[in-house]
C-alpha cells in the first residue's frame, strides 16, 4: 500500500484479502485498512512496472488508495473482481439488506421512530389556521416522489391541489417545506410549471394566491427559480422559434404525400412536446409574486466540475499555484457560492421582508432540496443542533424524494444521473460552521460520518429515490 502524501513512494507491504461486501488490507504490524466495495467509485490498472502492478482504487468518501500488486495476473483478478463488486445490479444485493447490527426487531424499530415529522411540523407551529394538513397525497395517487403527508394552506381545496399537480412537471406541486412561526412566512417547494407558449392553469394560480394569502404581514411572495436564467431565456426565444416552425412544416405537410406526411407528424409532435414543455411561471397571471432568478447550474455541470476537481486532486507533485488555479477552472466554488447565494436571498426574504418564498428548479428534488434546507438552517438555529440537522435532512431531502439512489450511483444505472448535490449541501454546511462554529453543535466529524453513509447503503433512509419507493422495499 502506498502513502500518497509521501515524496519517497513510501509503501507498506501486506496481505490484500476480498470478502463480499469489503475490501481489507492487513499491513505487517496488522494494522487493518477497511474499505467497503459501495464506496468505490473507481478502479484503474496500471501499467506494469518492476515493482509490480499499480492497482489504484477512487472512492465516493474521496478517499484514494494506491497498491502496487506484485504479480500482473493476481492484479487483473482483483481489478476484475473489484469491478463487479462495486456495481450492484438491484437492491437486494445492497449492504444493508445483509448488514447484520445484532439488533432486535424493537431496537431497530427504535431507528424507524428516531425522527417524527409530525413532531417537527407541530414543533413550527403548523397546523394553525393558515395552514393545514392535507391528505390528497396519502396513497401517493397525485405525486409519487412526495410524502404522504404534506401542508398546504387551508384555502387550498382538493380540485385546486389536483389542478396545480397536472400543471407542475412529476405532479409536484406547491407545499409548505418550513415556516417561520414569527414572521408568519413560509417556505414552499415544487417542481417547474409545464407551461409552454401561453399555457395557463388557474388552479395553480389559485394556490399560489392561497400560499401568499396564507401570510398576513405581507401579500406578496417570491417565486424563487434556481435555475440559470440565461437558459430559460433562450428556451423561451427557441419556444417561439419552434412556433414559426410549426406553422411552416403544418402548411408543408398538408401539401405531402402520406408517408412524408407520417413522418413530418412525428417531428412535429416532438417539436409540440418541446413547445408545451419546461417553462416558468408567467408573471401576468400570477398576482402579487416577484420573480427571482438565483442561477444554480444542472446536475450535469455539477458533475463534471467535481470530475475536474478530482482530477486536480489526483495530480502527484502539485504546486499551491497549480492546485489553486486548477481549483478555479472547476468551478466548485463557484457553483458553492452560487447555492449558498440562494439561500441567504431566501433568509433575507423571510426575515427582513416577512415574505414568503416558493422555491423550485426543474423536477424540484435537486437545487430545490439544496436551497430549501439551507435557507431554513440560516433561519432556525433547532437545525443546527445534531438531531434537528438529521431532522432537516429527512424532512427537506430524504421525505421529499431526492434521488439518493441515482444521484449517488448506488446502483449500476445511468451513469448521467450521478450527481454530488447531497454533497454540495454538505460542504456549504461545513462553509457555515467554520465561519460561525459557535451556531453549530456538530462539527464536521458529523457532516463526514453523513457524508460517508449517503454511499455506504448500510442505512434505509438513504436508499431508494423516494419514500414510496422504500416503503416498497421495506
Amino acid at each position: 500500500l502506498l502513502d500518497r502524501f509521501s515524496t519517497s513512494n513510501k509503501s507498506l507491504t501486506g496481505t490484500l484479502y476480498l470478502t463480499a461486501t469489503h475490501l481489507l488490507f492487513i499491513d505487517s504490524h496488522q494494522k487493518e485498512t477497511w474499505i467497503l466495495h459501495h464506496h468505490i467509485a473507481s478502479v484503474e490498472k496500471l501499467a506494469l512496472t518492476t515493482s509490480g502492478c499499480p492497482l489504484v482504487i477512487q472512492c465516493k468518501n474521496f478517499r484514494i488508495v494506491h497498491f502496487i500488486v506484485p504479480r500482473e495476473r493476481d492484479c487483473h483478478d482483483i481489478y476484475n473482481s473489484l469491478l463487479q463488486l462495486s456495481k450492484q445490479a438491484k437492491y437486494e444485493d445492497l449492504y444493508a439488506f445483509s448488514y447484520n447490527p445484532k439488533q432486535n426487531d424493537s431496537e431497530r424499530l427504535q431507528g424507524w421512530q428516531l425522527i417524527d415529522l409530525a413532531e417537527e411540523y407541530k414543533r413550527m407551529g403548523v397546523p394553525n389556521s393558515h395552514w393545514e394538513l392535507s391528505d390528497a397525497n396519502r396513497e401517493y395517487k397525485i405525486c409519487e416522489t412526495y410524502p404522504r403527508e404534506l401542508y398546504v394552506p387551508w384555502t387550498a381545496s382538493k380540485p385546486i391541489i389536483v389542478g396545480s399537480s397536472k400543471f407542475r412537471s412529476k405532479g409536484r406541486f406547491p407545499v409548505l417545506s418550513y415556516y417561520h412561526q414569527d414572521k408568519k412566512a413560509a417556505i414552499c417547494r415544487c417542481s417547474q410549471p409545464l407551461s409552454g407558449f401561453s399555457a395557463r392553469c388557474m388552479e395553480d394560480e389559485h394556490l399560489l394566491q392561497a400560499i401568499s394569502k396564507a401570510n398576513p404581514v405581507n401579500r406578496y411572495m417570491y417565486v424563487v427559480d434556481t435555475r440559470p436564467k440565461h437558459r430559460m431565456q433562450s428556451w423561451w426565444a427557441t419556444q417561439k422559434d419552434i412556433g414559426r416552425i410549426i406553422v411552416r412544416i403544418s402548411s408543408k405537410v398538408r401539401n405531402d404525400e402520406k408517408i412524408r406526411e407520417s413522418n413530418e407528424k412525428k417531428r412535429l409532435n416532438a417539436m409540440a412536446n418541446r413547445a408545451a414543455g419546461k417553462g416558468y411561471e408567467n408573471e401576468d397571471n400570477y398576482s402579487s409574486i416577484r420573480f427571482q432568478f438565483v442561477g444554480i447550474e444542472n446536475i450535469h455541470v455539477m458533475r463534471s466540475s467535481l470530475q475536474k476537481l478530482l482530477e486536480v486532486n489526483g495530480t502527484k507533485g502539485l504546486s499551491v499555484s497549480d492546485f489553486y488555479s486548477g481549483l478555479e477552472s472547476s468551478g466548485w466554488l463557484r457553483h458553492i457560492k452560487a447555492i449558498m447565494d440562494a439561500a441567504i436571498f431566501l433568509a433575507k426574504a423571510i426575515m427582513v421582508e416577512n415574505a414568503s418564498v416558493l422555491v423550485h428548479c426543474s423536477d424540484g428534488w435537486d437545487r430545490t432540496s439544496q436551497v430549501c434546507s439551507l435557507g431554513s438552517l440560516l433561519l432556525d438555529s433547532y437545525y443546527r443542533t445534531i438531531k434537528g440537522f438529521m431532522v432537516l435532512i429527512e424532512k427537506d431531502w430524504i421525505s421529499f424524494g431526492h434521488k439518493f439512489s441515482e444521484r449517488c450511483g448506488h446502483l449500476d444505472g445511468d451513469p448521467k444521473e450521478v450527481s454530488p448535490v447531497f454533497t454540495q449541501f454538505l460542504e456549504c454546511v461545513w462553509h457555515l460552521t467554520e465561519q460561525f462554529p459557535q451556531a453549530f453543535e456538530f462539527n464536521e466529524a458529523f457532516l463526514l460520518q453523513i457524508h460517508e453513509h449517503i454511499h455506504s447503503c448500510q442505512f434505509g433512509n438513504f436508499l431508494g429515490n423516494c419514500q414510496k419507493e422504500r416503503e416498497e422495499l421495506k
